[in-house]
Formats: C-alpha cells, structure tokens, sequence
C-alpha cells in the first residue's frame, strides 16, 4: 500500500471519529466532504462507519474478504513468488482492501475512544521514524565464513552445491561445511530453500540452522524465531523441526512456529497435511490436523482449533493484534521495526484490536494503536519510550 495512501485513510479514520462525537472542524469537514464526493465507493464506506453494528465488524469484514477470495487461493498466489508477482495482486485487490482498512481503522479507534472523549497525543517525530523491516540476512557457515545477502533479492538456496539466489546468482561454495545458519537480525525477512525444496519464510529476529546435505532417513532443522513451512514430502524421510522445549515432526506439510526465546509460550499452527508436536520436558505428544494450533507452556502442551488467517497473518504482510496485550504488540514492533521498548512509569498492560499492513511506518503504527491512556516518544537511538499519559497535556493539546 502507498504510504500516501494509507496515512490519508487514517486521516479519514479520525475525521469520521470526530463527526460522531460533534468535534469536527470546519476545515476538516470540508476535507471529508471532497474525500466524499471522490467515489461512491467512499460515499459507502462513510455510511457503513456510521452504522454501530457495521463498527463493530470492521475487522470481521477484512477477514470475511479474505475467505470470500479463497484462501487458500491467496496463499497460493502470495507465497514464495516474485515480489513482482505479489505486487500486482494488490494492485488488484486494492479498491477491497482499501475499504477493508478504512472500516477497520474505524473500528481500532472507535473501540478505543467511544467511552472517552479527550483528544490522543502520540509523541513520535517524522526525523525519528522508522521504516518496516525488508529482506536482511546472514549467512555463517560451520567453516566459520559469512555472508550478508543481498537485499534485492528475495529468497535464497543452500545445500550441498553451494548458496545462491534463487535467480541463479551464485553467492558462495559450501566446500567443507556441513551445515549453515541464516539469521534475519531485528529489521530484517528472508525466504530459503532448504537442500531437499523445502521452502521457509523467516520472520524478523529469527535463526534458522540446518545440515546441507540432509540424512538418508530424517531431515532435521533447527528454529529460534518464527518461521512458515512448506514440507517437500518424502514418505521415507521425515522432517523435524528443533526448538528450545519441543519438536515438530512431520512428512510433508504446510505450518507456522513462533519459538521466540522471549516469549512465554511455543505457538505450532498447521494450514495443511498433520504433525506430531512432542514437548521436551514430560515428553507430551499432540497431533494437529489443518487448523489446529498447539501452545507449548514450557510445562504443559494443548491444542485448540484457530483462525489460521489471523495467526498467519505476517505471511501476507499484515500485522494482528487482536486480543493482545500492549506487552505482545510490542515485542512484535520491537522485532519488526528493529527498536527497544522501554516502559517508564506504571503502564497499564492494555488489550488491543484490529491490526493494520506490515509496510506502514511506525508512526503510522502508532497511530492506528493509540490509547487514551498511553503516550508514545521514539528517542534519536530507536528507543521507543511507552508511558502514562499526563491528563494536563491531553486536556490542552489535541
């Protein structure tokens, strides 16, 4: 999405939040007015805000686009393809998803505001901005050489035969190496294929490490991160995946594992085919069919059926924030936009919903995850400072 484009829809968010309260200026009236006359599309999407009950379902109409376009129609088209590819299915699907964000903004900032009127300040600067994550990695072998990729190129191979792009370009020969470790820093997102095809989608902060020429009978990996899956199938050599408290095992299929050291819990979603999750600590075992999700406690393993759409959603460039707290909204911003939170004062530990596109600024960001209650200040070393908000700034400036 143009960055033009979606601070304009956030715009357009806050103006209809301040008509319904009666708070609207003249000059912002008339800025919503020609934004009306633009299209009937805007002119539908205006009534549908004002109707309480299609409020309420602004997240729901995205997810509902999604099913209604076949998910496993998008995944089909989004994963692992050129960024070319990618970007003229959004151009396509843009006029949908437009209005999709306008409702969902809506929505965020209605949930958030109806029971308070007082205006939001987010202290956050354009010079100190920060822009979304894009294709960093690095590569080490067990020889001990590294290798910093490309950024304009997508997806990597390493294997037996050396690393290269998946274009061709060769990057290196793996000579003595046994094995090799890709690491996407804080900031950073790579896609690889694993030496049988396997392909991986890694997400921000993530440690991928393997062998480059896998066994005869197992072919074994190891995760610290998250990361997608798409298991070449081989019947007579499984595919396992290595985490801090648990394994994965598998013969072909398509799953998500955030294993992130940080966090309190190992989350295992499966799209397609069946896995066997088995804890390491009472050696617990759960098999997961396609939209089941296992969470990994460290000391205890259970499953429950999920919205894989929702889960998945940093597959497809989306970022959500439904039902988490204001602590996991930002470790994944922290990842994401390679920035430290600090929390000053007492901070209440907030729920948040709805959720936005991963190629917006933090700043756009934050406005879409303002609280009455919260003040935001991103410092010149990319710390972003969360505290209380004085009720004497809110109270004088808007």
């Amino acid at each position: 999405m143009d960055p033009k484009e979606e601070e304009k829809l956030i715009h357009i968010s806050s103006l209809v939040l301040h008509e319904m309260r009666g708070s609207l200026s003249d000059e912002d009236r008339l800025f919503l007015e020609g934004w009306l006359q633009e299209s009937a599309m805007n002119k539908h999407i205006y009534q549908r805000c004002l109707d309480e009950a299609q409020r309420r379902k602004g997240y729901a109409s995205l997810q509902q686009f999604e099913k209604q376009r076949n998910f496993e129609s998008i995944k089909a088209k989004l994963s692992f393809r050129s960024s070319k590819s990618r970007q003229g299915l959004m151009k396509r699907l843009w006029p949908y998803l437009a209005a999709a964000s306008v409702l969902l903004a809506l929505s965020v900032v209605w949930y958030w505001n109806q029971d308070n009127s007082r205006p939001v300040q987010t202290h956050l600067g354009a010079v100190n901005d920060r822009l979304p994550a894009s294709r960093q990695a690095i590569i080490t072998l067990s020889d001990g050489r590294q290798y910093v990729l490309n950024r304009d190129e997508k997806q990597v191979v390493i294997d037996g035969s050396g690393i290269r792009y998946d274009d061709g370009h060769k990057v290196a020969s793996i000579n003595a190496a046994v094995s090799a470790k890709i690491e996407t820093p804080r900031g950073g997102t790579y896609d690889v294929t694993l030496p049988d095809g396997t392909q991986v989608k890694l997400n921000a902060g993530t440690i991928l490490s393997y062998p480059t020429v896998f066994a005869k009978d197992r072919r074994e990996v190891s995760l610290l991160g998250e990361a997608y899956f798409e298991v070449k199938k081989r019947k007579d050599q499984p595919f396992m995946v290595h985490t801090q408290n648990q394994q994965v095992q598998v013969l072909g299929t398509h799953f998500n594992i955030n294993a992130y050291p940080t966090a309190t819990q190992t989350k295992t979603t499966l799209l397609e085919g069946k896995v066997q999750v088995k804890e390491l600590v009472k050696g617990q075992k759960v098999t997961l069919l396609p939209g089941d999700q296992s969470v990994n406690t460290g000391t205890e393993l259970i499953k429950h059926p999920v919205n894989i759409q929702q889960e998945i959603a940093w597959i497809y460039g989306k970022f959500n924030f439904d039902g988490k707290s204001l602590r996991q909204v930002m470790d994944e911003l922290s990842r994401w936009y390679a920035i430290d939170v600090i929390y000053k004062g007492d901070v209440p530990d907030v729920s948040f919903f709805g959720g936005t596109f991963r190629t917006s600024k933090l700043s756009t960001i934050l406005k879409i995850l303002k609280d009455q209650d919260l003040s935001y200040h991103l410092t010149d070393d990319g710390k972003l400072i969360i505290e209380k908000s004085d009720p004497k700034e809110q109270k004088g400036g808007q």
